[in-house]
């Protein structure tokens, strides 16, 4: 009888150790299509939403747990000097307490004079940013310029503190051509003592999508896409005033959707030994992992929990937070539904 299980367990272990040899040495990771298939149902559990991010993150912020909270400019926050204090008075109140990840600065192109504002605005973002630093690693947030490569480079080598830029989605073919421009400008740069750190947690580059297909092809840019994606447009808003009804929208649940299937990607290739390692960043490798997803497009304090629910990582808000009578507070209530 000892014989024979023997024999069964040895039978037992070498068919497993097959087994393993053949999902080990899988050919290719699976198309977007049957990825799409695989995804039916999304996240819904706090346990899934709200485990640590395992992935490798450019910066410690990214790779806290979320749910994550940005924050954007109105588009007019540089069109006067008065304009700029309010903007400044709304952050300085919204991150007073911490719970804001990311501030983007989003304002509409104009003339020389509304270029100059959006520097002196970014100097007194970054002044900001230094002082929620000295406060703690749990006040600091990310800054980060939309769509002004330039801009960043300018603070770059003026030791400005900032994180990096967000790239508009018709341009993110070009993201892998940017963090490598930026990484060379920051390595090229005097660096003093508070920007050190953020050097070697690397540059920061998001975009938009308002579809799993551009998500995808963001994604798979090598050697390495977006840190983070808005994926909108979830609810009715005045930054997209042509999408007039709900049929209109891509609604609440397509951020968790394109992130459940971005991870089940990362998943297949991390097991077929095709994740790529980006080279650039401090000399070190960084492995290529899923973006940070955050729900933008009409979000307030009284939905945000909704694509939280439905998967996403967090949600990105302008005038909820930027024209409340106390923005302190709406920052509370944002973090809070959307833990709940």
């Amino acid at each position: 009888m000892v014989v024979k299980l023997g024999r069964t367990l040895a039978a037992f272990f070498a068919l497993s150790w097959i087994v393993v040899e053949v999902v080990s040495f899988a050919s290719s990771p699976p198309p977007l299509p049957a990825l799409l298939a695989a995804t039916n149902t999304v996240a819904s559990s706090k346990s899934s939403r709200f485990q640590s991010n395992l992935y490798m993150c450019s910066t410690n912020k990214l790779c806290g747990d979320p749910p994550f909270l940005a924050i954007l400019t109105e588009p007019d926050a540089c069109t006067s000097v008065q304009r700029i204090d309010e903007t400044i008075h709304a952050i300085e109140r919204a991150t007073v307490d911490g719970g804001v990840t990311l501030v983007v600065v989003r304002i509409n192109d104009g003339d020389d004079e509304t270029s100059e504002n959006k520097w002196n605005l970014l100097k007194r973002l970054s002044e900001l940013k230094q002082m929620r630093l000295s406060e703690g690693d749990d006040r600091n947030f990310l800054l980060v310029v939309n769509n002004d490569v330039e801009l960043i480079l300018k603070a770059i080598s003026c030791n400005i503190l900032v994180d990096g830029v967000h790239i508009k989605e018709y341009k993110a073919h070009l993201i892998p051509d940017i963090r490598q421009k930026l990484h060379d400008a920051m390595e090229n740069a005097v660096v003093s003592n508070s920007n050190e750190t953020k050097k070697q947690q690397g540059i920061i580059i998001g975009t938009s999508c308002h579809s799993m297909q551009s998500a995808f092809d963001s994604y798979n840019l090598s050697p390495r896409g977006p840190d983070y994606l808005f994926v909108g447009t979830c609810y009715l808003t005045e930054s997209h005033p042509e999408k007039t009804s709900l049929d209109q929208l891509e609604g609440p649940a397509l951020p968790g959707k394109i992130r459940e299937t971005l991870h089940k990607s990362f998943a297949a290739d991390d097991r077929s030994g095709d994740s790529d390692l980006d080279l650039s960043l401090s000399g070190a490798g960084v492995a290529k992992k899923p973006p940070v997803i955050f729900a933008i497009g009409g979000i307030d304090e009284k939905n945000c929990n909704e694509p939280v629910k439905y998967g996403a990582d967090g949600v990105a808000t302008i005038r909820t937070v930027m024209q409340a009578d106390d923005p302190r507070e709406v920052v509370k209530q944002m973090n809070t539904a959307m833990l709940n």
